[in-house]
């Protein structure tokens, strides 16, 4: 198993500036784009707070989901890959942030979603620590 090291990287990552997007598709490329006049311009939101917008031509409907309470969302990049599995591994983080807009294929957003639950499992985490803490 790899050592992971994870350290501090602009010196301005401690505003809140990240606007972090988790869209279910896999992206080929590794630049930037302009993500605020291709997507964000088109954005509409509904009456239920639920976010509609298009990528590459399909209907993605979404959510805007703020980190559980105690943790903090950080960008981490790593500039140098390991040539094997077991080779250490430096990440540094570039930006933090206090909310998410994840996204789904022509469906609404629900508690069902893999991601909402993933998010509902660091406060279920949390609560069972605290509870085998207690019984010693």
């Amino acid at each position: 198993m790899a050592t992971i090291h994870i350290q501090s990287g602009k010196s301005n990552y401690s505003k809140n500036n990240s606007k972090i997007q988790h869209i279910p598709c896999k992206v080929f490329a590794d630049c930037d784009a302009n993500v605020s006049k291709f997507f964000d311009e088109n954005l509409k939101e509904d009456t239920e707070n639920t976010l509609k917008a298009s990528f590459r031509g399909c209907t993605l409907e979404g959510k805007k989901k703020d980190v559980p309470k105690g943790y903090v969302g950080v960008v981490l990049q790593e500039t140098v890959r390991p040539e094997t599995e077991k080779d250490e591994r430096k990440f540094y983080i570039t930006n933090k942030f206090s909310d998410i807009t994840y996204w789904n294929w022509d469906k609404k957003p629900s508690k069902n979603d893999l991601f909402i639950k993933a998010m509902d499992w660091m406060d279920i985490a949390e609560v069972l620590i605290l509870s085998v803490a207690c019984s010693y």
